[in-house]
């Protein structure tokens, strides 16, 4: 049973994240359609992000004592809608106010998933269940932007919103015959609140870690074109090495997944972050396609060893503090890094050219992974006795 739920909401949220990635590559070219500005084109991508960071952790914490299944279900068929206002969008205002509510919608579907696999998995398998997941994730922000392109070409710009609407729909459907109810909350543990994490500092580290992470990647895709593109590659040859990146980090999970276990968290989330941030921190040194894929694999690789093992970290520590409210802020500390990464990033490279926003971007990853092992390393008896991750 837990072994066919993993496998199912796994599928269901590939196919979110492929209808979703299919419409974001489109999604300037048609607000550029209705008029937007460069500035409403950038709120149109910020709102979305901004919103699901906002609502995830409030949607962890109603989650506690109420069914996951129906509001899993509730995101989905708010998913199948809201596409379906794409199409009716008149302006850029509309469009910006479309994607607020689908970044709502958004904090119900894939942080609840997240949170029902941790649930129902096999003690000891934590792992091997979260990269499986994450797995599914990965595969479907890849695939979904290669599709985007090739039914556009096929069907024009409705015929993406009404795919992202008929996939939401179709795991609406799958979630509602064949997931069967689930809630949070077992008696005795206590609900997460922002008191609780104050006084367990191991998820206030954990939570640091989190978003550094997020923020050098954010970094890596907001000006790895640039970058790109200074050294004289295609746009081809652009999209092909964000892909790459994204599609080495997602078919890893699992394998990276299997071997995590209580006793190396640590290790691996250090190693795995070390190496992201020396291979972020390279970048300015590719010189052609080949030197930028091999380093952008080497990051892939470094992403593979730590998210499945921070995920594993922060199931253990929402078996403590209410598994739904923990992994909601979790899932929210990664957008805020991806929201901030890009903007100081940005300054960075303003202030010391294109180079330095790669050099800070890996000087702050290694920095931030020295912060989480300091508190983590410190609060080791955070855990119950004979439960330490340290």
């Amino acid at each position: 049973m837990p072994v066919r739920i993993l496998w199912l909401l796994s599928a269901i949220s590939f196919v979110v994240l492929l209808g979703v990635g299919i419409v974001v590559p489109l999604l300037p070219v048609y607000a550029r359609s209705l008029g937007a500005t460069a500035t409403q084109v950038g709120l149109i991508f910020t709102c979305f992000s901004l919103s699901r960071t906002v609502f995830t952790p409030i949607m962890g914490m109603i989650a506690e004592k109420r069914d996951l299944r129906k509001l899993i279900l509730t995101g989905l068929f708010l998913y199948a809608g809201i596409a379906l206002m794409y199409i009716l969008a008149g302006t850029p205002e509309a469009l910006i106010v479309i994607r607020t509510f689908h970044g709502m919608a958004s904090a119900c579907v894939l942080p609840l998933a997240m949170s029902y696999i941790a649930l129902v998995a096999e003690k000891g398998k934590e792992g091997a269940f979260m990269g499986s997941f994450n797995t599914a994730l990965f595969l479907g922000m890849g695939a979904g932007p290669l599709l985007g392109g090739v039914i556009t070409e096929a069907m024009g710009i409705d015929g993406a919103f009404l795919c992202l609407s008929l996939l939401s729909l179709l795991a609406g459907i799958l979630v509602f015959f064949l997931v069967p109810s689930m809630r949070s909350s077992v008696q005795g543990r206590p609900a997460f609140s922002v008191r609780a994490i104050s006084r367990y500092s191991p998820m206030t580290g954990l939570l640091i870690f989190r978003v550094i992470s997020a923020l050098g990647r954010g970094s890596l895709f907001a000006f790895i074109p640039l970058l790109a593109a200074r050294a004289g590659l295609s746009m081809l040859e652009v999209g092909m090495l964000i892909s790459a990146n994204i599609f080495t980090t997602g078919l890893l999970q699992r394998p990276f997944g299997q071997i995590v276990t209580k006793g190396n968290l640590l290790k691996l989330i250090t190693i795995g972050s070390l190496v992201s941030a020396a291979a972020l921190a390279s970048m300015p040194l590719g010189q052609c396609f080949r030197s930028f894929l091999a380093i952008g694999l080497i990051m892939g690789i470094g992403g593979a060893v730590s998210i499945p093992a921070s995920s594993v970290m922060a199931v253990e520590y929402g078996k403590k503090l209410g598994m739904t409210s923990s992994l909601g802020i979790f899932d929210a500390a990664w957008g805020i890094g991806m929201i901030l990464g890009p903007v100081l990033m940005g300054v960075v490279s303003d202030l010391g050219g294109l180079d330095s926003a790669f050099y800070a971007g890996g000087l702050v990853t290694a920095a931030g992974t020295g912060i989480f092992l300091l508190i983590s390393r410190k609060a080791g008896s955070g855990f119950a006795q004979g439960d330490s991750l340290v």
